[in-house]
Order: structure tokens, then C-alpha cells, then sequence
């Protein structure tokens, strides 16, 4: 049985056209919480990116990949970036300008320069970035940066740091988090929260940041609009976020 639903934002819960989520979907929503089914967000925002129509209703937040999660009583895991390599990173954006980062503390969440390529991105998830201080940027503990590096080159920055990995949900640029971070980490601590086992829960998502918390659930749904590497290690493929997959998906898993 079902009992904890987790949801990516990005071309799962919102829509990529809109930048909204679809009715279907808020349908969807709020059967599984009259069900008393736990619904929670899984995403690579931070609290400050949530639009408002997500702030509220959901009984836990998966952060930054995993790093920040949090219930109505705090957070129940705190793991931010390792200090040596937060400042390599952003010595080699700021000072070098090898790259273009976005940083996400808790209260902030900025970008080292508003590139062309940080605005597209931008507009894709309907986020206005705005620039900060190098010294800002070490003014407080980073939980995750968006390094706006192409597939294939995150050499440029794995091979200058030791407890960093990198995964992505689009070409344009990579999620950076701590080696032992990721979605499936954030999934694991709240299922312990919620005293569930991995086979009593289901995951959505579209990108490959969403193949760790596929891992930590036992059953996995990808978007109809997901990468074919995500479809691929899914339980199964339901519509497209725009053409009411989430819907589809609860009906099909007889959750509706």
C-alpha cells in the first residue's frame, strides 16, 4: 500500500509552458491527502524558489537535492557543501570566472553573474536570478550550486574538489551537492521520519537527479516529458506533466 508520495517540481509538478501546475495535478494532490497518503516535494530549489502555490499543503520538503529538509517542526536534515571545496568552487567562478554558479544558502540564493546562459535557464523555470558578492557568497554555508557547465565537463570542477558530486536535470548546467547528498538521501530521512519502509512509498520525477530517490522508493514514475535514461529505470512512464501524468499516474497506481 501507499502511503508517501514524493514529487520533483520542475516538469513534474510544474509545468515548463506554464510555470504553474496543472488542474489534473491539484486534483490529484488533494485525493492523496484525503487518503491520508503523506505528500512531500523532492527538488533542487530551495524554500526561497518555491512559487506559492507550493509553500503550503505538503507534510515534508526535500531541498536542495536532499540537503535541507524540512517539516512543520524544522529541519530533520541539515548537510551543507564541504567548506574547502564551497570555496574552490566559488573562488573559480568569482575570481577565475572558469564558470557561472548559482548559489543556494538557506536565506539566499544568487548567481555569480547574469550570463545569457543563467537567464535562459531562468526562463525555462520562471526564476529571476539576481547577482551577489564574492563575499556574500562566503558569508554563509551552501548547500548546492548550479555550475552552468555542458554535459561532460564537469571536470572542470570534480577534478579540483574531493567531496562533491554532480547530477543534472538539464544540459544547460549540473546540481553540485555533497558526495553523500542526493534525493535518495532526503527520501531515506524522511521515510524514517514518517516511520515508513522504501515499498510503502512512490516517486515522480523527469530528470536524472530524480534516478537516486527512483532508488529509495518502491515504486517510481517517470514523466512522459522525462530524459530516456529516467524512463528507462522507472517502474513506468505515465503522460506528459502538460497532459495530466500526475492524474494518469494515481489513477493507474489506484490512488483515485
Amino acid at each position: 500500500m501507499i502511503k508517501a508520495a514524493f514529487f520533483d517540481i520542475d516538469g513534474t509538478l510544474l509545468s515548463f509552458k506554464t510555470h504553474a501546475m496543472p488542474e489534473s495535478t491539484k486534483h490529484a494532490l488533494r485525493a492523496l491527502r484525503e487518503r491520508g497518503i503523506k505528500t512531500v516535494i523532492s527538488t533542487g530549489r530551495s524554500m526561497l524558489e518555491l512559487v506559492d502555490e507550493l509553500k503550503n499543503g505538503f507534510d515534508a520538503y526535500i531541498t536542495l537535492n536532499g540537503q535541507l529538509c524540512l517539516d512543520e517542526t524544522g529541519a530533520y536534515r541539515d548537510v551543507p557543501v564541504d567548506a574547502e571545496d564551497a570555496r574552490t568552487i566559488v573562488e573559480h567562478a568569482y575570481r577565475e570566472h572558469r564558470y557561472d554558479i548559482l548559489v543556494q544558502q538557506p536565506e539566499a540564493s544568487f548567481v555569480s553573474r547574469l550570463s545569457d546562459r543563467v537567464r535562459t535557464v531562468g526562463d525555462k523555470v520562471g526564476i529571476q536570478y539576481h547577482e551577489e558578492s564574492y563575499e556574500k557568497a562566503l558569508s554563509a554555508p551552501i548547500y548546492q550550486f548550479c555550475v552552468f557547465v555542458d554535459p561532460g565537463e564537469e571536470h572542470v570542477f570534480l577534478d579540483y574538489t574531493h567531496n562533491v558530486k554532480a547530477t543534472r536535470w538539464t544540459e544547460l548546467f549540473c546540481d553540485v551537492v555533497p558526495r553523500e547528498g542526493g534525493k535518495a538521501y532526503g527520501v531515506a530521512a524522511t521515510l524514517e521520519r514518517f516511520g515508513l519502509e522504501p515499498e510503502e512509498a512512490v516517486a515522480f520525477g523527469d530528470g536524472e537527479n530524480d534516478l537516486s530517490m527512483f532508488e529509495a522508493v518502491g515504486t517510481s514514475v517517470a514523466m512522459g516529458n522525462a530524459w530516456d535514461s529516467v524512463k528507462e529505470r522507472a517502474t513506468f512512464v505515465t503522460n506528459d506533466v502538460d497532459d495530466d501524468g500526475i492524474y494518469h499516474a494515481c489513477r493507474r497506481l489506484g490512488l483515485l
